[in-house]
């Protein structure tokens, strides 16, 4: 994705594989006061207040640092339509997580990675060879034995997940296929100011009053999503995209501790089943694209790749 510049070389492996699993456990537990939010206040109202108080602290950590040249966009439509993906992705995601163990959620949102494989050709013209059609296939057999379709633990609530990932998708391929340079901390503010209002336009409308209790979970899940963003963002100025990406799904773990501790929830047998087979299929996607590179990067030095500036998480 066009934000970020990957290295050649990790310069710091254990520092980047350090920030980046820290920055998932962070994420992990932004997405645990989300599942508690989102059984007393509606989707839209949680997007609001999430985007306001967000955003505000990158503004504040932005003008801090870097300026406020590093918070202006270069390309609004690329922005917008990011924006839009993400609050898609945000909104759908809201709906399900109530209904279900946040492992079982963060399973199916492991599908993000395999979806964007199976577009690529669509979206933005990228070739993609048979092992990788085979590797998406097998993906998508993880994530049916997860959802189920067929039987009786199917649940709509797991397909809104799926949607999530979809948006999760649909923003990484508008990012990859975008032409240009943009700041990661443009980004990250624009896709806050666009989930943040599209709350606002999200039925129902009549929301009610936030408990101090409310209040407190919101504003610490906002401000933990946003520390969560900015560890992920400096892992990946030490290390490559290949060496963090594997690392990712040691959130499955921190979701099934939290939910665990949280809700007493844990994934049955075909959950942790389905996990594997779509962390398999996701890996070795992973390694193809590795592969799939490498001819371009040793043909040419300042080949520039990049990484997703967001760790794969939107929310």
């Amino acid at each position: 994705m066009a934000i970020m510049s990957a290295m050649q070389g990790s310069t710091a492996p254990g520092r980047a594989i350090a920030l980046a699993v820290a920055g998932g456990a962070l994420l992990t537990i932004s997405d645990a006061g989300l599942k508690y939010l989102a059984g007393d206040l509606p989707p839209g109202q949680i997007m609001f207040i999430r985007g306001v108080i967000a955003g505000f602290a990158l503004v504040m950590a932005t003008l801090g640092t870097r300026g406020a040249a590093a918070l202006k966009p270069q390309k609004w439509g690329l922005h917008a339509a990011r924006g839009l993906m993400a609050a898609v992705a945000t909104f759908t995601y809201l709906v399900g997580i109530g209904s279900l163990p946040l492992a079982t959620a963060t399973s199916i949102l492991f599908a993000s990675p395999i979806l964007l494989t199976a577009m690529a050709p669509v979206f933005i013209g990228e070739s993609v060879g048979w092992r990788r059609w085979l590797a998406v296939i097998v993906g998508f057999i993880g994530v049916l034995i997860i959802v189920r379709p067929a039987g009786d633990a199917f649940q709509w609530a797991a397909v809104m997940i799926l949607l999530a990932a979809f948006g999760e998708s649909v923003r990484d391929l508008i990012t990859r296929g975008a032409s240009g340079r943009e700041t990661t901390h443009s980004m990250l503010f624009s896709m806050m100011v666009v989930v943040g209002l599209a709350g606002l336009f999200v039925p129902p409308y009549d929301w009610p009053p936030l408990s101090g209790e409310h209040w407190l979970m919101i504003i610490m899940a906002s401000l933990i999503w946003t520390s969560a963003h900015f560890l992920l963002i400096e892992a990946f100025q030490f290390g490559e995209a290949a060496l963090l990406a594997p690392f990712r799904y040691c959130n499955l773990f921190f979701a099934a501790i939290l939910g665990f501790l949280i809700w007493g929830d844990l994934p049955d047998w075909l959950t942790w089943a389905g996990s594997a087979v779509i962390i398999s299929s996701g890996l070795y996607i992973l390694h193809r694209e590795v592969l799939r590179k490498a001819p371009v990067m040793a043909a040419d030095p300042v080949h520039d790749t990049a990484a997703d500036d967001d760790g794969a998480a939107p929310r």
